[in-house]
């Protein structure tokens, strides 16, 4: 199965991808080819400036599918993953959230094997994966991913012989699979920010036509320090 249908109250659905290689990549070798066909074909045949405006057509282009990695989510897992059907075969996951709760996203599946809990022995498979502070384990009887059910509905005699996990390697089990109980709200970073607002697509807009405004009428020389100081002008104001 490529895609489960969770229908839950965040997720709706989950697609299995597999990472490409880097040099698999549909944002790279291609472009390689392109720019060895320009080296070999273009440069030979044309004179200077017009095999730089190709290069510059080239160059543009692979800019654009670089930000369209990061405007676009489907096109981020068109480039840089494949689809497969076998989970085992996964190691990442897009995630389809349910309506009015944002967009999608692509997050990693982890499969690791775990000590059993403490009524059993032995190691168990687990495969999940995390998203927006929730954690999803896959089911091989349903064929389906559930989010994680905490056990806080069962009876009072099942707490009161509770003996604990006795082993640290049950401890440390437990830990990774409900986590501490703690509330955290991570701090972005002004590098995580400043790409952010760099990668926007008004904000490049914006930035191109004012660097290709200033090309024109003003000059190269002055036109670089002049781009330079608005973008981080720009970028200044956005962040701020």
């Amino acid at each position: 199965m490529a895609r489960f249908e969770v229908n839950g109250k965040s997720v709706e659905g989950v697609d299995l991808l597999r990472r490409r290689h880097w040099t698999a990549r549909l944002d790279f070798w291609p472009f390689l080819a392109l720019y060895a066909l320009w080296l070999l074909l273009a440069v030979p045949a044309l004179d200077f400036t017009d095999a730089l405006v190709i290069l510059g057509v080239l160059s543009a282009s692979h800019i654009l599918a670089f930000l369209f990695t990061a405007w676009s989510v489907d096109f981020r897992a068109f480039v840089g993953h494949s689809k497969v059907k076998d989970i085992h075969a996964a190691n990442a996951c897009k995630l389809i959230p349910a309506k009015f709760l944002g967009s999608k996203e692509i997050v990693p599946l982890h499969i690791q094997k775990t000590v059993a809990s403490s009524s059993t022995s032995g190691e168990t498979e687990e495969i999940y994966f995390d998203f927006r502070k929730q954690r999803f384990f896959y089911s091989a009887e349903k064929d389906n991913f559930f989010k994680l059910r905490y056990p806080t509905k069962d009876l009072f005699g099942h707490y009161i012989k509770g003996t604990g996990y006795g082993t640290e390697a049950k401890i440390n089990t437990a830990m990774d699979k409900w986590g501490r109980n703690i509330f955290e709200y991570p701090q972005p970073t002004f590098q995580k920010l400043m790409k952010e607002q760099c990668m926007e697509p008004f904000f490049v807009f914006q930035f191109s036509v004012l660097a290709f405004g200033a090309w024109m009428s003003i000059g190269t020389t002055v036109c670089l320090h002049f781009s330079c100081s608005s973008y981080l002008s720009l970028l200044w104001q956005r962040i701020d």
